[in-house]
């Protein structure tokens, strides 16, 4: 059954391994016994394995293993995110997020505990706020292709897979008409 987030094909493509073999690597050396951190340093170091391939096969690993679910990050919060493409640059695009959000002040009945802020580099333009719940929310804008922006939702800091699973069904149905 596969579980992973990564095809096989790809993996073995990127890393010359397949999750089977990745995984009784990680097995025979104990990687159950070590932190996220400690795999990921060990399959970049020892394994030569570059900084993105080896997170994910740490992320794939600890998930093997019931350390970890889907979503679910290294130090036990959840986060979630939804993506849309829209026409037009990612300043539009922002433009556009600003309007549908208007003068909202929380989404799904949970009140911002801040102002939402903007910033902006070359390549990204980012919306953020956080929410009386402790969670954040971060609104990530880039460009896509010629005429289409990238909007991505990402919703940080969740407390449980109930509250991951929640939040991205609203996400989907907040995004849906934009």
């Amino acid at each position: 059954m596969k579980t992973q987030s990564i095809s096989e094909q790809a993996v073995q493509k990127a890393t010359g391994r397949s999750w089977e073999e990745w995984f009784a690597l990680l097995n025979n050396i104990q990687g159950g016994q070590l932190t996220h951190k400690e795999i990921a340093q060990k399959l970049s170091s020892e394994h030569h394995v570059e900084g993105w391939w080896a997170q994910n096969i740490t992320v794939e690993f600890e998930r093997s293993i019931g350390r970890r679910e889907h979503g679910q990050r290294c130090d036990g919060d959840y986060e979630v995110s939804v993506s849309k493409t829209l026409a037009g640059t990612m300043d539009s695009a922002l433009m556009t997020w600003q309007a549908h959000v208007g003068d909202a002040r929380g989404f799904n009945d949970v009140a911002f505990s801040n102002e939402p802020n903007t910033s902006r580099t070359d390549k990204w333009r980012y919306w953020r706020v956080n929410l009386a719940d402790g969670t954040r929310v971060n609104i990530l804008f880039s460009q896509k292709d010629p005429g289409k922006a990238q909007l991505t939702v990402q919703h940080t800091k969740l407390q449980n897979r109930d509250d991951a699973d929640r939040w991205k069904l609203y996400w989907k149905t907040f995004l849906h008409d934009l």
